[in-house]
């Protein structure tokens, strides 16, 4: 997938996630996109947290369908939608730069007065060892491993990046609710892989404004030396005829074995100016080839292949890191939807009085976890008769549900000893029994804080180890991002 299907996959799954009670996309339509394109995948082949090649093609191909019929649904989706934006380049800047870095070159390359091309009056060294530091840096940064996602990607990316995802902002309005919570969510999962991508983009950018740099050197040579006769002259008070000589041959090696031009060494002593005076200047158009052919050498040729090295590395980057964004539990949650038949999931309810929108959440918790077409069948155990409920109770099949009110501090004595007796009647009736344990938080949402829920979630988990097979929190967020965590 390229950048564009990344951005249109990550837009979905905030909005899933950010949407677990289907304000925006009720769950019919979501399990209509998952049948359509999951292609007989199944949730028990997702092993992992990293998108493998046929779980990421699901992805793509139900983002599409779900972008595809998406045209002409309510109002407020495709607003939410076009707030999920993440900080970008723009070709337009490249463009400026690129044009002021070719200016600049052939603005700064003057071959002299009086019609004499100086060789060393040029930048031609400084800009070599300049770039000889930077291609050696470029080389090492291509070539160093991708390091984790969460990097903002280096202080130019930061502060350009800033900037754009200010100004977006300003140009709306504050959103709350649902919206706010799926905008929060895809900028924690899209933008980091954008200001790596626009700090890679970047690297490329000013390697291509480099190599513009050096042509616009070049092209001022050719272009000045058209209308004009030049003759080749060289001065210098740190260097003498034999030094130069050996400078000038260093020098114009690469270009000259590249461009088959031979460098006029035996020009050399005729061109030294010493004492205000030239014995012998030179035609100049060998040296023009010469200093020209060194620029493309050795400045264009490796910027050029560094910016093409790097656009083909920031593309598999963004790739690489994109698809270690933890896709187990939603690529889960996504085929549990639309598998299983008609199975009977027996819920044991705790001290609940279960309401609709009670089960709403609970129901959403069971398919979940054993399959979007799973059948939940409740039944209640009043508070203080667990013994009783335990010794007369006849399981119906092998998967279980028991299901305490979350805010209920757990005692062995009580709910420990109820799990136990419950699974001790199972394998009188079954082998492999599969006992889930499902936390009703529903009455939490907003007098809770994510870390206490957690904390709580983890006394639970302790209490029944080694007797359920998980811990599912149940939890229904009216203005937060929520959905049945797995523990």
């Amino acid at each position: 997938m390229d950048w564009k299907d990344w951005q249109r996959v990550l837009k979905w799954r905030a909005l899933e996630e950010g949407d677990a009670d289907g304000v925006l996309v009720n769950a019919e339509r979501r399990r209509e996109a998952t049948a359509h394109t999951r292609a007989g995948l199944a949730s028990e082949e997702i092993t992992g947290d990293v998108l493998e090649e046929r779980s990421e093609s699901f992805l793509d191909k139900r983002a599409e369908w779900l972008e595809r019929e998406a045209v002409g649904w309510r109002g407020d989706l495709i607003h939410v939608l076009d707030l999920l934006r993440v900080p970008q380049g723009r070709w337009s800047w490249a463009l400026v730069g690129w044009a002021l870095a070719l200016l600049t070159g052939y603005w700064f390359t003057d071959l002299g007065q009086a019609g004499e091309f100086n060789l060393l009056a040029l930048p031609l060294v400084g800009l070599l060892a300049w770039n000889a530091v930077v291609i050696v840096l470029g080389v090492l940064c291509e070539l160093l491993p991708v390091s984790s996602a969460t990097s903002r990607g280096g202080w130019m990316a930061e502060f350009l990046a800033h900037g754009i995802s200010r100004i977006g902002k300003a140009s709306k309005a504050v959103e709350t609710g649902v919206a706010e919570t799926v905008r929060a969510r895809y900028e924690e999962l899209a933008w980091p892989l954008a200001w790596r991508r626009l700090q890679m983009r970047l690297r490329m950018w000013l390697h291509v404004a480099a190599a513009l740099l050096a042509i616009g050197g070049a092209t001022a040579l050719y272009a000045r030396g058209w209308s004009h006769e030049y003759r080749a002259v060289w001065e210098s008070t740190l260097l003498e005829e034999q030094n130069a000589a050996a400078f000038f041959e260093t020098l114009f090696k690469p270009a000259s074995k590249v461009l088959r031009v031979p460098v006029p060494l035996e020009q050399i002593r005729g061109m030294h100016r010493t004492s205000g005076k030239v014995e012998n200047p030179a035609p100049a158009l060998a040296w023009i080839h010469l200093y020209a052919g060194t620029l493309l050498v050795l400045i264009v040729v490796p910027r050029l292949l560094l910016a093409g090295l790097g656009a083909l590395r920031c593309g598999r980057t963004n790739a690489q890191l994109a698809r270690a964004l933890n896709w187990g539990g939603y690529l889960r949650s996504l085929l549990r939807a639309v598998e299983g038949g008609s199975e009977r999931i027996q819920v044991l309810v705790h001290a609940i009085e279960p309401t609709p929108a009670h089960r709403e959440v609970w129901d959403r918790g069971v398919r979940e976890r054993f399959g979007g077409m799973a059948r939940a069948e409740y039944l209640r155990i009043p508070a203080g008769e667990e013994d009783e409920f335990a010794a007369s109770w006849q399981p119906v099949c092998a998967n279980l549900v028991i299901l305490f009110n979350m805010a209920t501090t757990p005692e062995a004595e009580v709910q420990r000893r109820l799990v136990s007796d419950v699974r001790q009647r199972l394998l009188t009736k079954h082998a492999e029994p599969e006992i889930v344990v499902l936390l009703d938080g529903t009455s939490l949402a907003g007098r809770w804080s994510a870390e206490k829920i957690a904390g709580r979630e983890q006394l639970w988990s302790q209490m029944v180890e080694g007797l359920a097979s998980e811990v599912i929190v149940a939890v229904r967020k009216e203005s937060a991002r929520a959905k049945p965590s797995v523990a």
